[in-house]
């Protein structure tokens, strides 16, 4: 089936098949042209004979008895040798054989041959050929009436051979099938050679097509020709080169798009109809801890398939809890020739934006509740105040105190949350200030030596022997942490304890530990102590002045530094923070 349908031996096959046909009908029409001539001819000729013999012999008929009339038509007969080429046959009026030169066996017969019966009757001339199956060869027989003084008086039939014409037909005839054979198969050669010419920029466009169904648009074709077939290669070649720079735009921007969507922060995961993953960025990934496509079935925790009966009508969004993750998932159908050729699932970490909001939450409920009670408190007793007498003056002091306490805690409270707001917001601070750490701590000293005394708390500073150790950093914020660890320090420790400031140099950084015996930190709370507004012991922070900020104001400090703090602490055996300073080695002293 498949020689069939090539090209080629389409054109040769109808190439020959025409050409046979012009041939044979040629051919059929000169055989039956040449038979027809030969034959009319030849039976003319017979036909001429026989009339002439007839003329000569009428007489005979007339004149000669029955026992000369034999001697009498031979002698005729003989005087003409060209008579002698066949039979002649003399008959009466009646039919019966006068004469032949058959022999005499036949003589006083009635001939009863169709051409001589219609002679007899018809009187007319009669032209047969007929084949006699004894000698095996065809004859002509020609019958003509003979006439005398306008008289029918009898027939004279003429059979001659006419086997050699017969033969000459057949040989030309094979002359001319012989030839038109030779003609059929140079026609075939020729038809070749002629289809493959013709066909040889088909098979070029052919071989180029496949080339570039296989992806390569390097190659072209030369133009053999220019006809159609070479406007067709150069159409194909052109074709080649807008395909080519076509896909190498399209390739670019796949690769940008990959590109793209294996930098996007979100997770991208490409499926097809069936939700089985094609692709997937690198943030997905590593977003459901997937390291290999054995993996994959990872993605089954955000239950896709789920949101792929609703994504078919529209985009759907879903929210998933993986574990302690918590993921934004879009799931948007892709469409070619209106069917769901796949889907596109974008996966958002929102794990930090909820944890932000909610510590926005927690901060704002934080501060109000902090707000609130001091306000309250300051409130009933401005109340309280009111319904006082002129001589309840202690009274009235006591009332005033209290409103003042609150009032302080009030405006500690704000100013360290106008410190962590500026902190947030990125503030610009100076934070490249040399400041020597023995006249830091001898400040100190003197700024929290007198509260001590009042607590009846022990309190010590020891300064490093060197004097010229200095930290980097902004003096405001060195100060404001060494303040919230001492007064954390003062405020649960009870009397009669011991709170110490030590320094350990190092080469490129100082440790600046503050030591209490007061009643420490459970086990449990430590890992949250530099949280905004937590409080260990909620009751006792408040009924102390505490704003459950002071930790975390301190952290963020030390931090915006390039510091460390870390807090060391056992219940009823004391606590120890340990901050880290960047050691100065080289910037300009700044006293």
């Amino acid at each position: 089936m498949v020689v069939w349908r090539s090209l080629r031996v389409k054109l040769v096959l109808v190439y020959t098949l025409l050409i046979l046909f012009a041939v044979e009908l040629i051919g059929a029409y000169f055989v039956r042209a040449l038979t027809t001539s030969l034959i009319h001819n030849q039976s003319e000729a017979a036909k001429s004979q026989a009339q002439l013999m007839a003329t000569l012999v009428g007489p005979q008929l007339e004149h000669a008895s029955k026992q000369q009339l034999s001697s009498a038509v031979t002698a005729v007969l003989q005087s003409v040798p060209q008579f002698l080429n066949g039979t002649v046959y003399l008959l009466n009026a009646d039919g019966y054989v006068l004469y032949t030169s058959a022999g005499g066996a036949l003589v006083g017969q009635k001939r009863t041959d169709s051409e001589a019966t219609q002679v007899l009757i018809h009187h007319q001339d009669t032209v047969a050929i007929r084949f006699d199956p004894v000698a095996s060869q065809h004859v002509l027989v020609v019958a003509v009436p003979i006439y005398q003084r306008a008289k029918f008086t009898g027939v004279l039939e003429y059979v001659t051979s006419i086997q050699p014409t017969y033969d000459t037909i057949r040989q030309v005839t094979s002359i001319f099938y012989t030839g038109s054979g030779f003609v059929l198969v140079l026609t075939i050669v020729l038809g070749i050679v002629l289809s493959r010419a013709l066909t040889r920029p088909v098979l070029e466009v052919t071989r180029q097509a496949r080339v570039m169904a296989a992806g390569d648009f390097s190659k072209r074709v030369t133009p053999s020709s220019n006809d159609e077939f070479g406007d067709l290669v150069v159409a194909i070649n052109h074709l080649a080169e807008e395909l080519d720079e076509a896909l190498s735009m399209n390739r670019s921007e796949q690769e940008r798009l990959r590109a793209i969507i294996t930098s996007m922060s979100d997770g991208v995961i490409v499926l097809d109809s069936k939700l089985d993953i094609l692709f997937m960025n690198h943030s997905a990934a590593q977003m459901l801890g997937i390291t290999s496509k054995e993996t994959w079935n990872k993605v089954d925790v955000l239950n896709l398939e789920e949101m792929a009966g609703e994504a078919l009508t529209g985009d759907c969004m879903r929210i998933r809890v993986v574990g302690e993750e918590i993921y934004h998932i879009t799931l948007t159908r892709v469409q070619r020739r209106e069917q769901t050729d796949g889907f596109v699932a974008v996966v958002r970490d929102v794990t930090e934006q909820e944890r932000l909001n909610q510590a926005r939450r927690e901060f704002v409920s934080n501060v109000s509740h902090e707000l609130r009670t001091p306000l309250t408190s300051v409130k009933s007793y401005i109340e309280a105040l009111r319904d006082l007498g002129d001589d309840e003056k202690d009274m009235r002091d006591n009332f005033l105190q209290v409103i003042a306490q609150e009032t302080d805690r009030m405006v500690r409270l704000t100013r360290d949350l106008l410190q962590l707001s500026g902190l947030d917001r990125g503030q610009t601070y100076n934070l490249h200030q040399s400041i020597g750490l023995t006249d830091l701590l001898l400040q100190v000293q003197q700024r929290f030596q007198l509260q001590a005394e009042r607590q009846g708390l022990e309190f010590t500073v020891v300064a490093p022997d060197d004097d010229d150790v200095f930290i980097v950093g902004n003096r405001d914020m060195v100060n404001r942490i060494l303040d919230n660890l001492l007064s954390n320090a003062m405020k649960y420790t009870p009397a009669e304890g011991h709170i110490s400031v030590s320094t350990r140099v190092f080469r490129d950084r100082v440790i600046v530990s503050v030591k209490d015996d007061g009643i420490g930190i459970p086990k449990e709370d430590l890992p949250r102590v530099f949280e905004r507004f937590y409080r260990v012991d909620k009751g006792r922070s408040r009924r102390l002045g505490g704003t459950g900020l002071g930790l975390a104001l301190a952290r963020e400090m030390v931090e915006r530094m390039d510091g460390t703090i870390a807090i060391m602490s056992e219940p009823e055996q004391g606590t120890q923070v340990n901050v880290t300073f960047v050691r100065d080695e080289g910037v300009e002293k700044a006293r």
